[in-house]
């Protein structure tokens, strides 16, 4: 059976009374009355079962219990010492784990900056980043898998918090030497094209399934791919056109080595967000990742 252990505070009165040698002047090194040290003292020679010090009227002097107390305490209030400072150095430096699910395309644009600048700022943290696309993201982050994720903001959002970074809106990404290129193109154009997408497990893909109902339109054909870097060369040897955000591919559309075009009839709005559990409190390393991706966020819509 555990002892039961030392009130922390009686050691305290305990160690200042040892020093001072009286309970008028140990009251005014810790601010208490001369009756509290008194209290407090008989109280652990009670716990203890024996007595700490001899009275001579005004003055005490620690019996032999005392002063093998004296010397464990003297450790112990040592040791707390150690603590403190020790937290406080965790202040200064702190360490941890930070678990990130990203989409393909926030892994690609949006984490690179954010984490270079999170790593000036807390650098003994260890970070983890598991790349996914929203649902399976959002799946994890609900398990406790991860602490925060990237992605597109659900549409269900009764357990999780969104902090919104940016929103923006799909795009035809084209070769120049495509026909839709020249000409823009019309709903009847639609059925027959290639389109290229990142993932059919997406929720872009999602949205881009009810742009096309809504058109009442069958898309030919699609091909899947996970990168972006990929689908623009795809695009490029024109194999296909893409529905993407412009800020995937600005300096290409720059260049003129791809050409973006608005989409028919309708269109394709997403609002990024960075995610955490609603019932999870987020600690200072989280808030300031949250932070950083807002301040990226902020760049990639303008």
């Amino acid at each position: 059976m555990d002892s039961p252990l030392l009130d922390s505070r009686q050691l305290r009165a305990f160690t200042v009374l040892a020093r001072e040698g009286s309970f008028t002047q140990a009251g005014r090194a810790l601010h208490l009355t001369q009756s509290a040290i008194s209290h407090a003292i008989r109280a652990l020679e009670e716990d203890l079962g024996c007595m700490l010090f001899h009275r001579q009227g005004k003055r005490v002097l620690l019996t032999h219990h005392g002063r093998e107390l004296l010397r464990h305490a003297e450790e112990i209030q040592r040791q707390m010492a150690l603590a403190r400072a020790s937290l406080g150095a965790l202040d200064q430096n702190p360490r941890g784990q930070i678990r990130i699910g990203s989409t393909p395309a926030a892994s690609q644009f949006i984490l690179p900056t954010v984490l270079r600048e999170f790593k000036d700022s807390f650098p003994l943290y260890s970070i983890s980043i598991v790349p996914g696309e929203t649902p399976d993201t959002l799946q994890r982050l609900e398990q406790g898998v991860l602490d925060l994720a990237v992605c597109l903001r659900p549409r269900d959002v009764a357990r999780v918090d969104c902090r919104p970074l940016f929103e923006d809106e799909l795009i035809f990404l084209a070769s120049p030497l495509h026909p839709w290129a020249q000409q823009h193109p019309k709903t009847k154009d639609l059925a027959g094209e290639t389109y290229i997408i990142s993932s059919r497990n997406s929720s872009t893909f999602e949205m881009i399934g009810e742009y096309f109902l809504k058109l009442g339109v069958r898309p030919k054909s699609f091909i899947e791919l996970g990168n972006t870097e990929a689908i623009k060369e795809l695009v490029k040897l024109g194999l296909g056109v893409a529905m993407v955000a412009a800020w995937t591919a600005p300096a290409e559309i720059k260049s003129g080595e791809l050409v973006s075009l608005p989409l028919v009839r309708s269109r394709i709005k997403r609002q990024w967000v960075v995610a955490h559990m609603k019932q999870k409190p987020v600690s200072l390393a989280e808030q300031t990742f949250m932070t950083l991706c807002e301040q990226v966020g902020e760049q990639l819509a303008r």
